[in-house]
């Protein structure tokens, strides 16, 4: 059954413009691949919900920020200068009236009280657009509850063993699936968010092969940027969501590798053959094989 006409990762510009993703953390992963036509996704470790870039903290406050005046005027920030010949003046203050004079510690305290209340409710309101943002592409808000009833849902799903919740959109989890390697498959596949980079995809071709890709088990600039220096356009990865994936991908099959792009290349395994990809914040390769069943 096709899926890949509800995956974003055939358009991936709102992910550049909203920052929403699901992106491996620190993980372990193993796909078994059997000549009779079966599979194994093994994938353990965390899953982040990864938002829009924001600090998530205050711009920080200065005493030099504010300027006092003579004729009892305090300000806090920024003041626009406008250059008139040798003169230099306020916009739009009377240059009389622009003396400055020393401010008084209450006056510094009351301004920083001011900036403080102000930072406040705008990172609130950021973290509120966050959230709408999140749940306009069907993922949890990124308020606690949200995300623990999340984690109870993805249970219910077949392959979740288990998902806690540990805070700041951040999974453990530990998942494993039996399926057949003669259709389409993707991992992962969220309850209700088609918005994703899936981690490892299987798609079986008319000669019997079978085409493994792991889009998100990359580093360094993230997935995206991957994918455009593979395909030769212009790198944009700079605009998307950073890797936060470090961990191993590795393919076991008992069937024949016709081409992979490992480091190393396959190895002796127990059950056939192995390849892996070790995955850094160093590393930029995007792993894929091709396999013959």
């Amino acid at each position: 059954m096709r899926i890949w006409s509800k995956l974003a990762f055939v358009a991936a510009a709102p992910l550049l413009l909203t920052g929403c993703l699901w992106t491996p953390g620190k993980f372990q992963s193993e796909l078994t691949l059997r000549k009779n036509g079966t599979f194994v996704m093994d994938y353990r470790g965390e899953i982040f919900l990864q938002m829009p870039n924001d600090s998530g903290q205050p711009a920080p406050f200065n005493g030099s920020m504010v300027r006092c005046y003579k004729d009892g005027r305090v300000e806090s920030g920024v003041v626009e200068i406008t250059m008139a010949g040798d003169n230099v003046s306020e916009q739009g203050v009377d240059p009389v009236s622009a003396e400055t004079r020393t401010c008084s510690p209450v006056e510094i305290a009351s301004q920083k009280a001011k900036h403080d209340k102000q930072e406040a409710e705008r990172l609130s309101k950021k973290a509120q657009e966050n959230s709408e943002m999140a749940k306009l592409f069907g993922m949890p808000g990124t308020d606690e509850e949200s995300n623990r009833a999340f984690a109870a849902k993805l249970m219910k799903q077949a392959g979740w063993k288990s998902v806690s919740y540990k805070g700041k959109g951040l999974f453990d989890v530990v998942y494993r699936f039996e399926g057949s390697a003669r259709q389409d498959y993707a991992f992962p596949l969220m309850p209700d968010s088609d918005m994703l980079i899936p981690f490892v995809t299987i798609r079986p071709r008319a000669d019997g092969a079978v085409q493994v890709t792991a889009p998100a088990f990359t580093g360094g600039s993230g997935p995206l940027s991957a994918r455009a220096r593979m395909m030769g356009l212009p790198d944009k990865g700079g605009d998307g969501p950073k890797s936060l994936a470090q961990g191993r991908f590795a393919i076991v099959t008992d069937g024949e590798f016709l081409t992979n792009n490992s480091e190393d290349g396959p190895a002796a395994h127990a059950t056939g053959r192995e390849v892996h990809w070790d995955v850094t914040p160093a590393s930029d390769k995007l792993p894929e094989a091709l396999i013959k069943l």
